[in-house]
């Protein structure tokens, strides 16, 4: 996934490499996920289509856990409780991923920033 879609409102400092940057993004994820890191990195699909299909599952099955990841990212009740009113089931999975994906992105992109 491109830098300006996770972080489009962030610069990239020179210091940093997009490797390294995506790999603790995917870290964060699977820590506010409580994902089986060995199964996420053998994945064959990008991050954003894990999270969306794990969020639709989750949605579809026991969507505690994954309320539990969103309060994690700090994605804010206001924003999921929006996106799940507006849009249908396939259609807020999709934005929801997303949204997790960027905050993941935030958290690890300020940690950087400011340690």
């Amino acid at each position: 996934m491109e830098w300006e879609v996770m972080l489009p409102d962030r610069e990239t400092p020179d210091e940093w490499s997009h490797s390294k940057f995506l790999e603790a993004v995917q870290e964060q994820l699977i820590k506010d996920f409580e994902w089986d890191a060995e199964r996420v990195t053998s994945a064959s699909i990008s991050l954003l289509q894990l999270l969306e299909d794990h969020i639709s599952w989750s949605l579809d099955r026991s969507a505690t856990p994954v309320f539990t990841a969103f309060y994690r990212l700090d994605l804010g009740e206001g924003l999921v409780r929006s996106i799940l009113h507006d849009c249908d089931r396939e259609e807020a999975s999709r934005q929801l991923a997303e949204k997790s994906l960027q905050r993941a992105a935030l958290k690890v992109w300020t940690r950087w920033s400011y340690s």
